[in-house]
Order: C-alpha cells, then sequence, then structure tokens
C-alpha cells in the first residue's frame, strides 16, 4: 500500500513536471513566433566598411521606425548582422549561421557583387530570401536568385554616359577598369556601350586590380593621350577603398581632364584621400541626399535623430529601403515563412522609399529607379541633377 502511495506520488510529480516543460516550450514557442528573425550580412571592415556600415545604419533605423509602429504582423523584428571582413570564408560560414541557428526568415547583405555573389547562393540552396541593399550588377538575380533593391549597373553606366555627352559635350573618352572586381568590369562595360549608343569614342581601356597601390603606369599612358588631345575625358570603374587614391594619383600626374565615376565613388574616402584632388569629380549614385522630396528629407531627419550625423552616403538609404521593402513583403504575403516571403517580393508594385519608387515586374528582380549625378564641389557632394536614362544596355552585355 505504501509502495503504491509513493508510486502514484511519483507519477503525479512526474506529469506535473512534463506538464510544466510543455508549458515551458509551448511558451518559447509563443515568444519565437511573436519575433521576425532578419539576418544580415555586411563588411564593417575592409575596403567596402564605407558603404556597408551606412547601410546597415540604415537597416537599424528602418527597424526601429517598423517595430515603434507596432512591428510586422505584429510582430517584432529582431536583426542579427556578421561583420563578414572581405572574407569569401566569413561570407559563407555567416550566410549557414544565420539561416541554421539564428533561424532568420530573410536575409539581407552587403553592398557590391562579389560579396552577394558569395553569400547569396548559399541562401537560395536553403530557399531564404538574399535582398541587397547595394549591389548593382543587373545579373546577380540570375546567378544567385538574390532580389535588388537597388537599381542595375547598367542604369547608372548609361545615366553617366547621357550626361558626358548630351550634358558636358564629351565624345572621346579612357576606360579603367578593374579587372578583379566583378563590379567594375561590367559597369565599365555598360558605360562603354552607352557612351557608343549616344554616339560617343570609348578610345582605349586600361586595366587594375583592386588591392593596387600604384597607378602611375595607367597615368602616364592617360597623360600622353591627354596631351595629344586624343581624349577629353576619362571613366573608373572604382570601389570606394582605392577612389581616393587613384583620383589623387590622376591630378598629382598632370591629369586634367574630367573624371567620372559611379556609385563606388559615393564614400566619404573620396574627399578624405583624395583631398583637394577630388574636386569636381563627377558620379552617378543612387539619390542625392540633398533633394526637397519628403521621402528624402523624412529619412535624412530620421538618421541624424538616430545617430548623430547626416547620413554618410546613399548607402544608408538603400540600407533603410531594403528592409522597408522585406517587411512590405512580409505584410503582402501575411507570412514570414521565408518561401512565402519570396512570393510576397513578387508582389511589390510602386513602393515608395527613399531611394525611389520599387517594383518589380513579372519575372525581373531588379528595379527600374532614377539616377542622380553629383560633382564635389569645396568638399562636399553636390546635386547636379536627377536623371532616368533614356537609353538601358542589355544586361547580358556584361559578364
Amino acid at each position: 500500500m505504501i509502495w503504491r502511495t509513493k508510486r502514484k506520488l511519483w507519477l503525479s510529480g512526474l506529469i506535473v513536471i512534463v506538464c510544466m516543460v510543455v508549458v515551458g516550450l509551448s511558451c518559447v514557442q509563443g515568444l519565437a513566433a511573436e519575433v521576425v528573425k532578419v539576418g544580415v550580412v555586411m563588411n564593417l571592415t575592409g575596403p567596402w566598411a564605407s558603404i556597408d556600415e551606412p547601410a546597415w545604419k540604415g537597416i537599424q533605423l528602418a527597424v526601429k521606425e517598423i517595430n515603434d509602429a507596432g512591428g510586422v504582423l505584429g510582430k517584432t523584428v529582431k536583426t542579427k548582422c556578421i561583420d563578414t571582413k572581405a572574407d569569401e570564408a566569413e561570407t559563407v560560414g555567416a550566410v549557414i549561421r544565420l539561416i541554421e541557428s539564428e533561424k532568420a526568415s530573410a536575409i539581407l547583405g552587403y553592398c557590391d557583387t562579389h560579396w552577394v555573389l558569395t553569400g547569396a547562393p548559399i541562401a537560395r540552396e536553403y530557399r531564404v530570401p538574399f535582398i541587397t541593399p547595394g549591389a548593382t550588377h543587373p545579373r546577380i538575380p540570375e546567378r544567385s536568385g538574390a532580389w535588388l533593391a537597388c537599381f542595375g549597373d547598367n542604369a547608372q553606366g548609361a545615366a553617366i554616359a547621357e550626361y558626358a555627352y548630351e550634358d558636358l559635350g564629351l565624345r572621346k573618352v579612357a576606360v579603367w577598369v578593374d579587372t578583379a572586381c566583378d563590379f567594375s568590369v561590367a559597369v565599365c562595360a555598360y558605360f562603354v556601350d552607352a557612351f557608343k549608343h549616344y554616339g560617343g569614342t570609348t578610345v582605349y581601356e586600361d586595366y587594375f586590380e583592386t588591392e593596387w597601390t600604384d597607378y602611375s603606369a595607367l597615368v602616364t599612358r592617360l597623360k600622353a593621350k591627354q596631351d595629344a588631345k586624343e581624349i577629353d575625358s576619362v571613366y573608373v570603374g572604382a570601389i570606394p577603398g582605392n577612389v581616393g587614391l587613384i583620383v589623387k594619383q590622376l591630378r598629382e600626374g598632370g591629369v586634367t581632364l574630367p573624371i567620372l565615376g559611379e556609385d563606388g565613388f559615393d564614400t566619404s574616402l573620396l574627399v578624405e584621400v583624395g583631398g583637394e584632388y577630388a574636386e569636381g569629380v563627377i558620379f552617378v549614385t543612387h539619390v542625392s541626399l540633398e533633394s526637397p522630396e519628403p521621402r528624402v528629407v523624412s529619412f535624412v531627419k530620421a538618421y541624424e535623430k538616430m545617430w548623430g550625423i547626416k547620413p554618410e552616403n546613399a548607402f544608408a538609404a538603400l540600407g533603410y529601403d531594403a528592409m522597408n521593402l522585406l517587411a512590405k513583403a512580409i505584410e503582402t504575403i501575411k507570412s514570414t515563412e521565408p518561401q512565402k516571403i519570396s512570393a510576397g517580393l513578387t508582389l511589390i508594385r510602386e513602393l515608395p522609399g527613399a531611394t525611389g519608387t520599387i517594383t518589380y515586374t513579372a519575372g525581373n528582380r531588379v528595379p527600374d529607379k532614377s539616377t542622380a549625378i553629383l560633382v564635389v564641389k569645396e568638399g562636399k557632394f553636390a546635386t547636379i541633377k536627377e536623371l532616368t536614362p533614356k537609353y538601358l544596355p542589355s544586361p547580358e552585355i556584361a559578364r
């Protein structure tokens, strides 16, 4: 009798413990269900830090605003950012960790093509959507499955070509291509195609690699062409980590021609490293942060309030737009399941953002957006004009 009583008490205790565990697990699962987990990969150190860090800040601002407004589908958005330090192994490992360990519903990452092409295919294998704020190669979707929140390189290459030919009256250009950088190879190809379309001539191309620090041989060749009046401008496919040094060496080497560039020039390093030699450099980027457009003004004020500084460049706004794009896709499809989020992205139409309106047409993961042409004036980036290119090179032109 005593044994049976003890056995009953033991069983009762076990049942209570099991119930407590089940209730506890349910609570944990309930809490998890109230959170939307977003993974972020950025190169916060290395040559791309000056564009990836602002993008990450823009993402955090968007998350704050989303959560302050009640979250997404009533759930709080939580982000986990991993600095992959411009390292390919770190990139692969980070994407896997964010999906397997952190259970991210989607990944936001990078403002350079190479790193998206390294990380996004991993996310595709897991069927988790990957959105890039600022990597601009228009063939990224077919090669990695990623979605672009930004325009493609064919748009920015065509925009600066159109401005150079029609507004500046330039006709004979030299093009510097970074053969070690996917982005540079692509954007230069699109620029050459568009410049030719408008009637201009690429007199010659010259080549360098991302890690170079001495461009004297290229500068010497360019100056000789300049002095012989064979060219009237130079277009440089540079990235944030080398653009300031290139501009400095060009001017120190006696090159006085107009220097044209792309969104890789949209970094404080252009002026910090280039100094006085950066004055007058012209480049195309995603948005003018001086625009009176209410959405831009609102973003700039909110960013400054949160971080104590004005947005460093357009990539801050792109990060902000990418996070809001993801939130809208989740709201549209009413699910945080990765595969359903991808379906939600296909439904995005006329989504207003700080960098323009985002629409994905059938089968296209690159939005059509306007560009901004900027110039370095008294050490600051000044707006020349906003421009939607009349001609758009085919994405297949670049490899």
